[in-house]
């Protein structure tokens, strides 16, 4: 059956908007699923590979006798019935993850839909690809040559659109609803001469899958009574959860609060960034993060400029800003929708921030803002949750000589709560700071490292005991995971230190 150019190049627009519908799936996929998994070699692998084995599984699958086409339209029908089962996945898919990620108490059960929706989607891509290998089939060889090429632009085009614009601009909701609006011009495209009863009947299906990812019809289905702020960014869903009494009292005490001292000012909230916690409003947290303002600037000992990465809520900025010795803080956040939350969940101290003088947002990556900055600081705090979805880029021996590049001699890098391996201080380095102040809260004293390349001098520096090249198994050193003796370590990370 040969056709005219016009109905070739409806045929290529089908092949290359089924190719964005794979890449905006595959990408969203593997955001969701970081969002419950972490971002770690082995959970990247995992969703990548699958999907990798849904193309080849469903590439195989297509050849299969029973899905043979005796005809070019027959073909083109099976596309249609591909491309509708891919919009009615994404539809089924948004619906129900709100269910598996917030409520499921069953682990396995949640890995297990995971997984089988990132195979489902690949698979149909992989029977459509078999597919359309069979339309072209008819056209001559020189046709079929051309489907890898215009599949794979197709899914150049979905990524670039998935991470420049969709996500950025509008969340990953956008995606889904862009996913089933290609589908839908993939099945149109690939057979327009079908009847209009079911052309009404697919749109309409369409439009109803759209209305349902836009209106999220998933939060009357799956309520989350304590998720008050819920938004995308580049980086991650930004959320604040209000915290039961329970947990706001367990925080207190894992933080290093006293029984006796436990009170709330107002409704306690934690401040997530994909699932990663960034801020409590608890009492303790704040007196925390004053606490690390105060004794990083009795370090350094002088008027300081102050360089902040992720605290956009406010809480640790206003720690500075108070104080006279502070001249100026840049405050790097990597996504608007924590600005946005810590103006309705942190009013006092973002409000605080935001009126200084002395206060400077700037919202950038940061390591793009530690690369070209040509500021110089002497102190740089970075928090425990300074990482990116991809966990890539930090706290590695080439981010720390960017960080001393920028660092004003005599000035400090603090960091907060994130393990540090050894060979990667040690090296980057001269002096390694531990808190061992009594008079602190514990949360720092355990989890805080203050890093020099020149000995302190300050009028609290005999409170900190320098980490030194050679160790006795006594000693405490901040390994990957948290502080521990030495001697714990296993027999390879010895062997490397010494």
């Amino acid at each position: 059956m040969k056709g005219g150019t016009k109905d070739i190049w409806l045929i290529f627009l089908a092949i290359f908007s089924a190719g964005v519908v794979s890449m905006l799936m595959e990408l969203s996929l593997l955001r969701e699923f970081v969002y419950i998994f972490g971002s770690t070699a082995v959970s990247n692998a995992i969703i990548i590979s699958v999907f990798l084995i849904g193309l080849a599984f469903g590439a195989y699958l297509g050849t299969w006798q029973a899905l043979n086409a005796k005809s070019e339209s027959e073909a083109k029908q099976k596309f249609v019935l591909i491309q509708l089962l891919s919009a009615l996945f994404i539809l089924l898919f948004f619906v129900s993850k709100k269910y598996f990620i917030y409520h499921s108490q069953e682990p396995n059960l949640v890995r297990f839909y995971f997984l089988a929706s990132v195979f489902v989607p690949s698979l149909l891509s992989g029977v459509a690809y078999a597919v359309s290998v069979k339309i072209m089939h008819w056209r001559g060889e020189k046709f079929i040559t051309y489907i890898y090429a215009c599949s794979t632009l197709g899914s150049v085009v979905g990524g670039v659109a998935h991470g420049i614009i969709l996500v950025p601009l509008w969340g990953v909701k956008s995606a889904y609803i862009c996913g089933v609006v290609f589908a839908g011009l993939s099945l149109y495209a690939i057979y327009p001469i079908m009847n209009w009863k079911r052309k009404v009947l697919i749109g309409s299906f369409l439009m109803a899958a759209i209305a349902a990812i836009q209106f999220d019809i998933s939060k009357l289905l799956f309520p989350s009574d304590n998720l008050l702020f819920s938004k995308d960014s580049d980086f991650g869903v930004v959320e604040v959860w209000k915290l039961g009494e329970a947990d706001a009292k367990y925080n207190h005490l894992l933080l290093g609060g006293k029984d006796v001292d436990y009170k709330l000012d107002e409704t306690p909230i934690n401040l997530k960034v994909n699932n990663i916690h960034q801020s409590f409003n608890l009492p303790i947290d704040r007196q925390i993060h004053e606490q690390w303002a105060e004794t990083s600037l009795n370090i350094v000992n002088r008027q300081a400029n102050v360089l902040l990465f992720g605290y956009g809520s406010g809480v640790t900025a206003v720690a500075y800003l108070r104080s006279p010795m502070v001249e100026k803080s840049d405050i790097v956040e990597n996504c608007m929708p924590v600005i946005e939350a810590a103006s309705v969940f942190f009013k006092d101290e973002f409000g605080y921030a935001k009126k200084s003088s002395k206060a400077n947002f700037i919202i950038d990556d940061f390591r793009g803002h530690v690369r070209f900055t040509n500021e110089q600081y002497d102190i740089i705090a970075l928090d425990h949750s300074i990482q990116d979805p991809y966990s890539i880029g930090y706290f590695t021996l080439e981010f720390f000589d960017q960080l001393k590049r920028i660092t004003k001699p005599g000035g400090v890098i603090l960091l907060l709560g994130q393990g540090l391996s050894w060979n990667t201080t040690r090296l980057s380095f001269r002096y390694i700071y531990k808190n061992v102040d009594p008079k602190i809260n514990s949360a720092l004293r355990s989890g805080c490292l203050y890093l020099s390349e020149h000995e302190l001098t300050g009028p609290v520096s005999r409170d900190y005991e320098i980490v030194r090249d050679r160790l006795s198994v006594e000693d405490l050193v901040y390994s990957d995971q948290r502080v521990q003796r030495l001697g714990e370590y296993n027999e390879k990370a010895l062997k490397a230190i010494r």
